[in-house]
């Protein structure tokens, strides 16, 4: 008899347990945010001017003002997570950070892999090279050496390039931007905004047009419908009201969701 009743104990309590564990489980990640009052993103703090650490020390960039535009309109804070780009999907999927607002560009093969929101800006992949080079384009290199940070859509691009005879791979564009500057590579591919501040810094110019346009959203799991339609509703209402177009013009002095 005490057998069974110590059995039946046991039952109860991991009934309970498995009760418990559905019940947390069945918790969207928009409640929790709520709960906790913020959100996690991620992004690389290595692509100037969207996402980057400044002289003192700050992470700053239009992708940071972004995000946090978007948390106030939430009505909760964002707290950022800095990653290397390469497995900043799988950081997301394996739940390390809520989202990702790290100038994503949205493509059939991500949207395998997660979700995306309506686009927060239009971008292009432009080839930047020394002024120097007198290079009209891309299709001008011969045997061309090329760099491009590790997992971007750039580096897929230069591979189907059949002049490009090998493709210099860096975690970011400062380093891909220096590497151009001192003569390691021929010239880089990167986003034509992030590249419009190599001129300055790196002496480096835009050549030829750009190679193909890009939208660029915020990336959540696939299972976050709720989290995705706030955000959706956080972006719609951050451009009506002007914040948008006033955090672009601050660091682009235009409106980058213009195409």
């Amino acid at each position: 008899m005490k057998k069974k009743i110590i059995s039946l104990f046991i039952l109860t309590l991991m009934i309970m347990v498995i009760i418990g564990c559905g019940a947390q489980t069945d918790k969207s990640t928009l409640s929790e945010i709520k709960e906790k009052k913020k959100f996690t993103y991620a992004l690389t703090g290595a692509y100037p001017p969207f996402n980057y650490i400044d002289e003192n020390g700050k992470l700053v960039g239009f992708d940071v003002d972004i995000a946090n535009a978007l948390a106030d309109n939430i009505g909760v804070e964002a707290e950022p997570i800095t990653t290397q780009w390469d497995g900043i999907i799988g950081g997301l999927k394996s739940k390390r950070f809520d989202t990702i607002i790290g100038s994503m560009a949205i493509t059939d093969e991500r949207l395998k892999e997660v979700s995306f929101t309506d686009p927060y800006y239009y971008d292009g992949a432009q080839f930047f090279a020394k002024k120097d080079l007198n290079l009209k384009s891309i299709n001008d290199l011969k045997d061309g050496k090329v760099g491009v940070v590790t997992g971007t859509t750039f580096q897929k691009q230069l591979e189907g390039i059949s002049n490009i005879k090998e493709i210099l791979q860096f975690e970011s564009d400062i380093e891909n931007f220096m590497s151009a500057a001192d003569g390691r590579s021929d010239g880089l591919v990167t986003s034509r905004f992030v590249g419009l501040q190599a001129p300055k810094e790196y002496n480096l110019v835009p050549v030829g047009p750009l190679l193909y346009t890009e939208n660029i959203g915020i990336a959540v799991r696939k299972n976050d419908d709720e989290l995705l339609e706030s955000l959706n509703n956080a972006l719609k209402n951050i451009i009506e009201d002007g914040t948008y177009e006033e955090i672009s013009d601050q660091w682009f002095g235009r409106n980058i969701l213009e195409e």
